[in-house]
């Protein structure tokens, strides 16, 4: 296993490139998830692996009242990103590699874009414990992944790609160490991003807690049966 010092120089080094690629697809994609979720102009979020600052610039840009707290390993690649958004004050630039991470106040939401399989797996399960410590009872947790099948292909085929640390995260370990650390999943969606096969995962959580059953009126119960049957009834015709 890298060691968390080999990690950094390596994205020290890698945060040059990253200055060629620029804001893309899984950018946008990203933030509109998190907009899709819920995201308001007024929320705090905190963004776990924020390299050069490609997703944190549309996240800050949208927080009109907010604040976003942007974290990475990688001291050189934090150096980039403040040069993106210069002189803001509702934005915090941290590096950090998260296991000591402290901070105030608690966040609507913490976003892990495409970062989880850079952070060794062994680590995962203190990482969520730490974000868990840091939410409320209604803040989400936005995790974009590759999907490990994909991240597999490439592995095989194009491993000249990857990065120092890029592993296969399946759902199993995921969702295992995020519940261990207090959370619960609200949904897994495997999409399809740059191939036309479905290459990456959303993933998100929220803190675990007791459940409430309220029943339904019963004039929706019968509204919805009435939909369903007659969508049965026109499934059954058109055979």
């Amino acid at each position: 296993m890298k060691s968390g010092s080999e990690i950094k120089q390596w994205y020290n080094v890698y945060s040059e490139n990253q200055l060629k690629t620029g804001t893309n697809l899984r950018h946008y994609t990203i933030f509109n998830r998190l907009k899709q979720s819920g995201l308001k102009k007024k929320h705090s979020v905190l963004e776990v692996g924020c390299g050069i600052g490609t997703l944190t610039k549309l996240i800050h840009d949208y927080l009109k009242k907010g604040e976003l707290v942007a974290t990475d390993i990688s001291d050189k690649s934090i150096e980039i990103a403040k040069t993106r958004i210069p002189g803001s004050k509702k934005i915090n630039f941290l590096v950090t590699d998260m296991k000591d991470f402290e901070y105030p106040k608690k966040f609507d939401f913490i976003v892990f874009p495409d970062v989880l399989e850079h952070i060794p797996v062994e680590q995962h399960k203190d990482l969520f414990a730490i974000s868990n410590r840091h939410m409320h009872e209604k803040s989400i947790v936005l995790i974009n992944i590759p999907h490990p099948k994909a991240l597999d292909y490439l592995r095989l085929h194009t491993p000249e790609k990857l990065q120092v640390v890029d592993q296969s995260i399946s759902a199993y370990t995921l969702i295992k160490n995020a519940y261990a650390s207090g959370m619960e999943l609200i949904n897994y969606t495997s999409y399809s991003l740059f191939y036309e096969e479905k290459d990456s995962v959303l993933v998100r959580f929220k803190k675990a807690n007791n459940v409430t059953l309220r029943p339904l009126p019963r004039n929706k119960i019968i509204r919805r049966k009435f939909i369903e049957r007659i969508n049965y009834f026109l499934a059954k015709g058109s055979f």
